[in-house]
């Protein structure tokens, strides 16, 4: 057990001494695709707090995204004040807005639950688009960096990577203490839970607000990277739609699962735009059907249990049909 443990510890380590050194010999465009792909595993990895672990699946999660890219954008631009007080203020103002209506919302279960989100998701976008504060939809722009265009890459890439890297640890040590068992608790059985003294309504909030304090995280940086931010592009359903998908593609409830779901996802449909110019979207939602059908637990357990053959997809096929 103890070289099990030590034998993964390593493999983390040396996976991320690698992506470490990714722009140190990788061109602009390779940072800017990694730092993308990191971006999208820091959201698939704080859905899947409250989506993967809790069993509440929020399809409105982009808007602690679009919280942290307009906490951002107004505290740097309006009130002037430095990018990582704003980054560190934007993840708190998430994790804020996420108990404040969690508390009312986590109420709700099921498609109620996703509808409800999804809902508060859209009323901030309506609200963002007519507060003067944030111009409305004319958009906001952010103070220009004062940095060569390469150190820039840079500093977008490494804030992506460290802030993925607290989103798994903080994941990890959740998971291993009395708020990670209520959770999983809550996602089997949320009544016997309850019956046996788990409070429910806390430990929901809780997940809930951790996954709105990385999002957000993750909003900061963008509009930072950007320069610029519009309702639209801040609060679209789109990105939740994305964040899920990793999520499940990857593995739910894993630790690693959104990681490889983003890392994959993003490859594949970067592979498919570059030669089925057209047709990439129709090639890239047969390829995610296909995943889910034949590896409905995700790829990660398929590397777990190192079962790669035609009996592994019949089996789950048999197993989750209805």
């Amino acid at each position: 057990m103890r070289n099990h443990l030590l034998r993964n510890y390593l493999l983390c380590g040396v996976a991320l001494l690698a992506l470490t050194l990714v722009p140190l010999f990788c061109n602009n465009f390779i940072i800017r695709f990694a730092t993308d792909i990191l971006m999208f595993a820091i959201m698939a990895s704080a859905w899947n707090l409250i989506g993967g672990y809790t069993g509440y699946a929020s399809f409105g999660n982009v808007v602690f995204f679009g919280i942290g890219a307009y906490v951002t954008a107004v505290l740097m631009e309006k009130a002037g004040l430095n990018f990582f007080i704003a980054f560190l203020s934007a993840g708190m103002g998430a994790a804020l807005f996420a108990i404040l209506i969690g508390l009312p919302v986590l109420r709700l279960r099921g498609h109620y639950f996703a509808i409800a989100t999804l809902g508060v998701a859209e009323a901030m976008k309506a609200l963002v688009q007519n507060l003067e504060i944030t111009e409305g939809n004319s958009g906001i722009y952010l103070p220009m960096m004062d940095l060569a265009v390469r150190k820039q890459y840079y500093f977008f890439f490494y804030m992506m990577l460290g802030t993925l890297v607290l989103t798994l640890i903080v994941t990890y040590i959740l998971l291993n203490a009395k708020l990670g068992y209520s959770l999983i608790a809550i996602r089997e059985d949320e009544d016997a839970a309850n019956s046996v003294g788990i409070n429910t309504t806390y430990a929901k909030t809780m997940a809930f607000a951790l996954s709105g304090l990385f999002t957000g995280f993750c909003g900061s940086i963008y509009a930072y990277q950007q320069a610029f931010i519009k309702p639209g592009p801040a609060f679209t359903v789109h990105t939740t739609v994305k964040m899920i998908v990793m999520a499940v593609f990857g593995g739910m409830g894993k630790l690693f699962g959104p990681l490889l779901g983003a890392f994959s996802i993003e490859i594949i449909s970067e592979f498919l735009s570059n030669y089925f110019l057209l047709a990439h979207t129709l090639f890239f939602g047969v390829v995610v059907i296909l995943a889910i059908v034949f590896t409905p637990k995700g790829i990660i357990d398929m590397i777990i249990q190192k079962r790669f053959g035609l009996a592994y997809f019949l089996e789950n096929i048999r197993e989750h049909r209805v």
